[in-house]
């Protein structure tokens, strides 16, 4: 297996990974909707046992709405430090220089984007033995491979975010999926059709009219995988 399919294959096991953490979740691959662009970013409706573990490490309270009672009668406000809404940054590294070219302290803008928090959660996902917890700033996590799926060795540190700016992340990422791309899970399905069908008029022999068609229509499913000169 070549690394750039074991860095194909982590994304899908952390989009499975946040997915099953999530009560609703909308992500992107090569996303700069966080300012600079990271493997996969999403923002994420945490359950509430998810979001009280990662806020309890953090020392942070969930928000929560109550009624007061006041001079003017009862009045219902929002207490607690974090909503359960997340923006989850990920870093997907396969070798260690790949790791050391991001979070090996370089004085590069790839690497020095990286050394302050621009989402609610951040994991790096790499495979056993590339870094240790220990040599990442405190608001990343560490994901690994364990079978079929990831395990945490290392949870981060949140960071809370202003709703404008929460809010305006959404605005990009859902103006992405209707205007660019569609939902991951989606676009990774029309690909595989896509080539599929490219693969079937190859067999059969369909005329070059036919197979030219196919073609054009697997380049558009992969729209937003690639970038085309």
């Amino acid at each position: 297996m070549s690394r750039s399919d074991r860095h194909i294959e982590l994304q899908n096991m952390l989009v499975r990974w946040i997915g099953n953490r999530s009560f609703k979740m909308c992500g992107l691959p090569e996303s700069n909707v966080v300012g600079y662009i990271a493997d996969f970013v999403a923002i994420a409706g945490m359950y509430s046992e998810e979001h009280a573990k990662y806020a309890r490490h953090s020392g942070l309270t969930k928000k929560y709405m109550s009624s007061r009672m006041t001079d003017d009668g009862s009045v219902r406000k929002i207490f607690g430090d974090i909503d359960r809404w997340y923006v989850c940054v990920f870093e997907v590294k396969v070798s260690r220089p790949d790791f050391l070219n991001t979070f090996g302290k370089r004085k590069t803008p790839h690497a020095e984007a990286r050394t302050k928090p621009v989402g609610t959660a951040h994991w790096v996902v790499a495979e056993k033995g590339i870094c240790k917890p220990e040599e990442l700033p405190d608001f990343w996590g560490l994901l690994t491979p364990y079978g079929t799926g990831l395990t945490e060795l290392k949870r981060p540190k949140l960071h809370i975010l202003p709703d404008s700016k929460l809010h305006a992340m959404a605005f990009d990422m859902l103006w992405l999926q209707m205007n660019l791309r569609r939902s991951y899970y989606d676009q990774l399905g029309e690909m595989a059709q896509a080539i599929k069908d490219v693969q079937e008029a190859i067999i059969r022999n369909k005329p070059t009219g036919e197979l030219l068609r196919r073609c054009n229509r697997a380049v558009k499913a992969c729209r937003g995988f690639a970038i085309y000169e």
